[in-house]
C-alpha cells in the first residue's frame, strides 16, 4: 500500500505522544518549537531524488542542502544557532569531493554566522545528508496562526528554482535562466527577512513543497480557507520563457512546483513594503472563515487540490 507524505504525518502524530512539557510545537510545522524558544529541524537530501550530480558539483550539493534545512529556521522567525550533518558516502567518493562539499557547506553556513557543529560519517550506495538544524527566536510564528482577515504574502518569485532545475536539467540556454539556475544551486533561506517581518507576520511556512501544497497547510493547522489571486502570483520572466519553450502550463507549473523556499505568510496588514532587503515582497491572497485553498481567476474561484512535491508519491522516490 502507498503512503502520501500527508498520510504517513497523520499516522506518525497517531502513534507519537507528547510527553516533554518543555516542546511548545511538534510534528506539524516547520520545526520543534521549546517553551525556551529553542527551534529544532531536520532534513535529508539524496542523490537522484532532491539532486543531480551530473549538474552539480559538490560545494553547490554541499550548500544547497545547508540552506533548505535552514529554511525551516526561517519559517520559524529563528536565528540559526548550528548544523549537524549525517554524510551518507557513497564507494568512490574522492577526497577532493570530500573536501568541496563540506566547503560548500562551510560557506552556506558563513552567510547566516552559523557553522557545521557535528554529524556522523556512514557508508551508503549513493551520496546522502540529513541535517538538523538549530536555532533561536523570540518571536516563533506557526503554520496554525492565521486569521481570518489576514492577508497572504509571499516573498521572492513563485516556481523560479524548478525554472533553474529543468532548465539545467534539458540544457536550455544557461544565460537566458540565469536568475532560475542560481535560485535553484543556491536557494538561499530567508532568514533575514523573517527577523525584519516578525512583528507583522501571524502564520509562516517556507515553500518547499509548492504554493498549492504550503498554502494547504497554513489553511488545515490555522483552520481557516485561504484564498490566492491568481493574478497577483509574482511570476519571473524565466519562468514564463520556459513555459513557452517546454509547452507546459503555467497555472499548473506556479502552483505545484516546489523548492524555492520562500516565505509564504499572513498578515494582518494590507501594506506591507514591496520589498524586504531587498527581496520581493508581493500581496496574493487573502484569509477568510472556512476551510480549504481556493484560486481566483478571472473572477471565478475553485477549491485547489495540493500539487506540490509529495516525497512518497510514485515517481518522487
Amino acid at each position: 500500500m502507498a503512503f502520501s507524505e500527508a498520510q504517513a504525518i497523520r499516522l506518525f502524530t497517531r502513534i507519537l505522544r507528547r510527553r516533554n512539557p518543555e516542546i511548545v510545537r511538534a510534528i506539524g510545522d516547520d520545526a520543534a518549537l521549546y517553551r525556551d524558544g529553542l527551534v529544532v529541524t531536520s532534513d535529508a537530501y539524496f542523490e537522484d531524488v532532491h539532486f543531480d550530480r551530473s549538474h552539480l558539483e559538490p560545494s553547490a550539493v554541499g550548500a544547497r542542502a545547508v540552506c533548505g534545512t535552514l529554511s525551516d529556521i526561517a519559517a520559524m522567525c529563528a536565528r540559526p544557532a548550528g548544523v549537524f550533518v549525517s554524510l551518507m558516502m557513497p564507494p568512490g567518493m574522492k577526497p577532493a569531493e570530500l573536501r568541496e562539499l563540506y566547503q560548500g557547506m562551510d560557506a552556506a553556513c558563513s552567510l547566516y554566522d552559523t557553522e557545521v557543529a557535528g554529524g556522523d560519517i556512514v557508508a551508503a550506495p549513493k551520496l546522502g545528508l540529513a541535517l538538523t538544524a538549530l536555532g533561536r527566536t523570540r518571536t516563533p510564528s506557526l503554520r496554525s496562526d492565521a486569521r481570518p482577515g489576514d492577508y497572504l504574502f509571499v516573498t521572492g518569485d513563485l516556481a523560479l528554482a524548478e525554472t533553474g532545475r529543468l532548465a539545467l536539467k534539458y540544457g536550455l540556454d544557461a544565460r537566458r535562466y540565469r536568475r532560475a539556475i542560481e535560485r535553484h544551486v543556491l536557494p538561499l533561506p530567508r532568514i533575514k527577512e523573517s527577523l525584519k517581518l516578525a512583528r507583522d507576520i501571524h502564520a509562516l511556512i517556507d515553500t518547499s513543497d509548492g504554493l498549492s501544497t504550503d498554502a494547504g497547510h497554513l489553511a488545515t493547522e490555522s483552520r481557516v480557507r485561504i484564498v490566492i489571486d491568481y493574478s497577483a502570483l509574482p511570476i519571473a520572466d524565466e519562468t514564463r520563457r520556459l513555459i513557452q519553450e517546454l509547452r507546459l502550463s503555467l497555472e499548473q507549473f506556479v502552483l505545484s512546483s516546489g523548492e524555492d523556499y520562500e516565505l509564504l505568510f499572513t498578515s494582518s496588514s494590507p501594506d506591507l513594503p514591496k520589498r524586504i532587503l531587498g527581496t520581493r515582497l508581493t500581496r496574493i491572497g487573502r484569509v477568510e472563515n472556512g476551510r480549504g485553498v481556493y484560486l481566483r481567476r478571472e473572477g471565478r474561484s475553485r477549491r485547489l487540490k495540493p500539487t506540490g512535491y509529495d516525497h512518497l508519491a510514485l515517481g518522487n522516490v
